[in-house]
């Protein structure tokens, strides 16, 4: 593994949280959790981001200014101490949580390689009694078949007794080869976290380095800024030691020069230097009226300049409220006189009820006549009034600034009375327009209803038409709710799948829990029982090699009961029935102490396959959307 410690890279990149956080995937839980609580190096800043701010001390700054930053400076020494002590810690716990972690996984691994060693040597020493068994056996079915020649229980006996010693032996070499699978399996996992620890640590040291490289580049800047501070201060003391006796150089060529002046002189000086506070004052004084009258002027110009900006804005809304009521009659005169002179035919004239409305139209054209006079005065007072106001500005810019101030605000005021007195009068007269614009438009509708049948139908039609946009709109509303309904219906139905789900996956996993937990028992009562199994073979040895009279008399008293168990047949073929016995049993045996089939977890939606728990939750969030 390349491991650049200089710039905390690993293999030429820069470590990441992530890269971290994928290291740590593989662990187990409770380590996992313990090391992300104790990972929290991003929530301090770096001493080389603390240390960027740091500026150059030139020579024009102050003393004020170099205590100043020397604070500064000493206040971002104490943070960046005590974030480095903070970094320094976590570090610590950091690395002797990967170093406890590292150990115990190198206590296990020492422990199974152990067991794996003890397994090993057992199922050597269980061959080798085997073979012993076998030859001690060999030996004595030859010496049984020289002295019971006549009948072939003996034999029979000897294999019955050979298939019920060596089937065991057997049946714990599956079991401890199975056992050893196991155990390297696992020794193999083991071996796989130890180097995720160790590049976990190795990680942290190529952390740690760079931290104390920036610690360390911190400290040789402080070193740095307190000698150019230190000579700062010991330039500027030699500066004001300079100055003192400047200071003090000066003073005794004062009391020289005033000792050696003259009385008169001294009283001559005085009256000059009172003359010419008395001349101060005075120009202080003048200076003060001058502000005032300044100001004055100033107050007097920005009502002037207001007045202006309302007169102005006034008569921008009167031009604009002419040029509104001149369109106006413009357009009703457009809309209006032309159909009555149209309209109007002798016949119809004849008529009683066409002279009220002839009556109507004579009235609207004095209104006319009389709103035309009332905007030909207030255009007439609009131009009076804008030629008062530059009477005014001209008179105000001459000097005679209040007067006519004044005589224009009030002319304005006259003016604006006007104006609102003859915009009242020509609404008037527009509500008297509009009263005889109503009964034309009634003589109008009284002469065109012969000709107004087409527009009718195709009103109505038109109003159908958006009827059935309305309904065809209606009946797409109608379609998406019924849709959203059944999405709706659909979205419970996965919801309570998806609960169904969870509740499944854990009970699988409980009884995952349970599994485990009878397997160790199980292991455990295998071991206490090859413990026994152990113990009896030695002791039976023991006994063969003390008594041998003993052995053979326990042995004649199983053949019997062998015998009894096994059904009639001929001699020859009661070897075969024995060993189909034992057999029989070992078969029993395999199949309720054989070791476990590794675990599957399948996909409730897709039936796929998953070697692991988190693997399959994954895939149903996935699979489910």
């Amino acid at each position: 593994m390349d491991v650049e410690k200089c710039n905390g890279t690993l293999n030429g990149q820069p470590l990441d949280k992530s890269q971290i956080e994928d290291a740590m995937k593989d662990l187990s839980v409770e380590a996992n959790m313990a090391f992300k609580a104790q990972f929290s190096l991003a929530d301090s800043p770096s001493p080389a981001s603390m240390m960027v701010a740091s500026t150059i001390i030139t020579d024009d700054r102050s003393t004020e200014e170099l205590q100043k930053r020397f604070g500064e400076l000493l206040d971002e020494n104490v943070v960046l101490k005590e974030t480095l002590k903070q970094n320094n810690d976590s570090m610590k716990e950091q690395f002797m949580l990967i170093a406890s972690c590292q150990e115990d996984m190198l206590k296990t691994h020492r422990l199974h390689k152990e067991k794996f060693d003890e397994t090993r040597e057992l199922v050597e020493r269980l061959r080798q009694e085997n073979k012993q068994l076998k030859l001690d056996l060999s030996r004595l079915v030859d010496g049984d078949a020289v002295v019971n020649n006549e009948t072939g229980e003996s034999k029979s006996g000897a294999s019955s007794v050979v298939e019920f010693v060596t089937s065991p032996d057997e049946d714990t070499i599956d079991k401890l080869t199975a056992q050893l699978e196991l155990v390297e399996k696992q020794r193999r996992q083991l071996i796989v976290d130890n180097e995720k620890l160790s590049w976990q640590k190795e990680s942290l040291e190529n952390i740690i380095d760079s931290t104390s490289k920036e610690r360390d580049d911190a400290k040789e800047k402080l070193k740095n800024i307190e000698l150019l501070l230190s000579s700062k201060e010991n330039d500027h003391s030699q500066e004001l030691k300079k100055l003192h006796f400047i200071i003090n150089d000066l003073q005794t060529k004062l009391n020289s020069s005033s000792s050696n002046v003259s009385p008169e002189e001294m009283a001559k000086r005085d009256a000059y230097i009172q003359q010419l506070e008395g001349k101060i004052t005075y120009l202080q004084n003048e200076l003060k009226k001058a502000q005032i009258k300044i100001l004055d002027l100033e107050n007097i110009k920005l009502e002037f300049t207001q007045y202006k900006s309302g007169a102005a804005e006034s008569n921008k809304m009167y031009k604009e409220q002419i040029q509104d009521l001149n369109n106006r009659i413009k357009e009703i005169q457009k809309t209006v006189f032309q159909p009555v002179r149209l309209s109007l035919s002798p016949e119809q004239g004849a008529r009683a009820e066409y002279a009220a409305h002839v009556a109507n139209v004579k009235l609207y054209d004095r209104t006319l006549r009389h709103l035309a006079e009332y905007l030909n005065a207030l255009t007439d007072g609009l131009v009076d009034s804008q030629a008062r106001a530059v009477e005014a500005a001209g008179a105000a810019r001459r000097g005679a600034g209040g007067e006519a101030l004044a005589a224009l605000q009030r002319h304005l005021r006259a003016h604006h009375d006007a104006v609102l007195t003859n915009v009242a009068q020509v609404r008037g007269t527009l509500s008297i327009f509009e009263g005889i614009f109503k009964d034309y438009n009634e003589l109008l509708k009284k002469s065109v209803t012969k000709t107004e049948t087409k527009p009718q139908s195709q009103s109505v039609e038109q109003l159908t038409a958006a009827l059935l946009a309305r309904g065809q709109e209606l009946h797409a509303l109608e379609a998406q709710l019924a849709a959203l309904t059944l999405h709706k219906e659909e979205a419970d139905l996965l919801r309570a799948q998806v609960d169904l789900y969870k509740s499944d996956f854990e009970a699988e996993r409980e009884s995952r829990e349970k599994m485990a937990s009878e397997k160790e028992n199980l292991m455990t009562d295998l071991r206490s029982a090859q413990k026994k199994i152990q113990e009896l073979t030695t002791q039976l040895e023991e006994i063969r090699i003390l008594s041998p009279g003993v052995h053979k008399s326990v042995t004649a008293k199983r053949r019997p009961a062998a015998a009894a168990r096994t059904p009639p047949a001929p001699a020859p073929a009661a070897p075969a029935a024995a060993a189909n016995t034992v057999r029989k049993k070992k078969r029993v045996e395999e199949e309720k102490e054989s070791s476990p089939p590794p675990l599957r977890f399948d996909c409730p939606v897709c039936d796929r396959p998953f070697k692991s728990l988190i693997l399959l939750q994954q895939h149903v969030d996935s699979c489910l959307l």
